[in-house]
């Protein structure tokens, strides 16, 4: 009986402290989530239509961090002008 008490204390413990990281700030870029995004666009087909530059699946792979960021800035663009016209 006594141990089933000390584990609810325990258990009561951590969940008053909470979680010990904070949450994620909203400067941190999700880059491989980001990259999916574009690899599905180019899937689509709507790549040049939405970025404005053709692009193929490898490209895409290969692209750095400041890239990704890049043709995602235009890719929200252009889904917030279709969002805006509807």
């Amino acid at each position: 009986m006594a141990d089933e008490q000390a584990a609810l204390n325990e258990v009561m413990n951590l969940l008053e402290a909470g979680p010990e990281s904070s949450p994620p700030s909203l400067s941190v870029i999700d880059t491989p989530a980001q990259r999916e995004k574009l690899a599905v666009l180019v899937s689509t087909g709507k790549c040049k239509e939405a970025i404005g530059v053709q692009l193929t699946h490898d490209q895409v792979k290969r692209f750095t961090e400041k890239d990704v960021e890049k043709y995602y800035r235009r890719y929200e663009a252009y889904t917030g002008s279709k969002t805006t016209e509807s």
